[in-house]
C-alpha cells in the first residue's frame, strides 16, 4: 500500500509541475475559469434575485450544490487529470510501455496529466463553500466526506467511460461526451429529475453520487445517508476496477482497436 502511495505520489506530482511549467499559460488558464465560474454564479443570483426557491431548492442549497461540484470536479482534475483523455491513450497504444513495468497501469494513465483550468474550478468552489453556500464550521467534515465521495464516484464512472474504448474505436469521444453530461447533470438541483432522468441521474450519470446525495448529507445528516454514498462510491470504484481490468486483459490479447 505504502509503494502504491508513493508511487501515485510521484505520478500526480510529476504531472502538477508540468502544468505549472508555462507560468503564463497556466495563469490565463485559470484565470479563464475563474471568470467562467463567476459569470455561472452571478446566474444563479440573478435568478434567485426573483424567485426564492427551485423545486424546493434555495439560493444557498443551489450555491452549495455549485461549489461542491467545482470542488470534486477541480480535485479531480488536478490530481487524476489522466481520466480527461483515457480513451484516446488506450487506442493510441500508451498502455504498451507501462505494461513492462510494476507500478498499475490504471494508477498511470490516471496521474498522466493534470488539468490547469481545475486550479481555477477549485478557487471558486473554495470560495462559494466558505463565503455563499451557508455553511459552518461543524459542517466541514461532511463537505470533506462529499468531495472524497464525489471525486471518487466521478473518476471512477469516468473511467469506466474511457475503458470501453478497448472494445470500441469510437469511445475516444463518446466517453469524454458522456463525462461531459455527467458534469452538467451534477449542477443542476436534484428535484429536476423524476422518472427515466432521475434513474439515469443515479446510475449510468451518476451524478446523483457525485454531488446531489453529498449535498443532502450535509444539509440532513444521517448515518443512513452517510451509508448510502459512501456504498454508492465503493461500488462505482469497485464497477470501475472490473471493467478496466477486464479490458485491460482483452488490450494483452491484442484485441483492441487501435487509432
Amino acid at each position: 500500500m505504502l509503494n502504491l502511495i508513493s508511487s501515485y505520489a510521484a505520478g500526480a506530482g510529476a504531472a502538477i509541475r508540468a502544468s505549472f511549467s508555462d507560468r503564463a499559460n497556466f495563469a490565463l488558464q485559470v484565470g479563464g475559469m475563474i471568470i467562467n465560474d463567476v459569470f455561472f454564479l452571478a446566474l444563479w443570483v440573478l435568478f434567485f434575485a426573483g424567485f426564492r426557491q427551485v423545486g424546493g431548492w434555495g439560493r444557498q442549497d443551489v450555491l452549495l450544490l455549485l461549489g461542491l461540484a467545482m470542488v470534486i470536479v477541480s480535485v479531480s482534475g488536478v490530481f487524476f487529470g489522466g481520466f480527461r483523455d483515457m480513451a484516446a491513450s488506450i487506442l493510441k497504444g500508451e498502455p504498451d510501455a507501462l505494461l513492462t513495468q510494476p507500478k498499475p497501469v490504471l494508477l498511470r494513465l490516471l496521474t498522466r496529466d493534470s488539468i490547469a483550468t481545475a486550479w481555477g474550478d477549485l478557487v471558486m468552489g473554495l470560495v462559494i463553500l466558505a463565503f455563499f453556500a451557508g455553511l459552518s464550521w461543524r459542517d466541514v467534515p461532511l463537505v470533506a466526506l462529499g468531495v472524497v465521495v464525489g471525486v471518487t464516484v466521478f473518476v471512477s464512472a469516468s473511467v469506466s467511460f474511457a475503458a470501453m474504448a478497448f472494445w470500441a474505436k469510437g469511445a475516444r469521444s463518446f466517453a469524454r461526451d458522456l463525462t461531459d453530461f455527467m458534469l452538467l447533470f451534477s449542477t443542476y438541483p436534484g428535484s429536476i429529475f423524476s422518472g427515466w432522468t432521475k434513474v439515469i441521474a443515479y446510475t449510468l450519470l451518476p451524478a446523483g453520487f457525485v454531488v446531489l446525495a453529498p449535498v443532502e448529507l450535509i444539509r440532513h445528516p444521517s448515518w443512513q445517508g452517510a451509508g448510502v454514498v459512501v456504498a454508492g462510491a465503493g461500488a462505482y470504484a469497485a464497477l470501475a476496477l472490473g471493467v478496466f481490468h477486464l479490458g485491460l486483459r482483452r488490450y494483452r490479447r491484442g484485441d483492441t482497436p487501435q487509432i
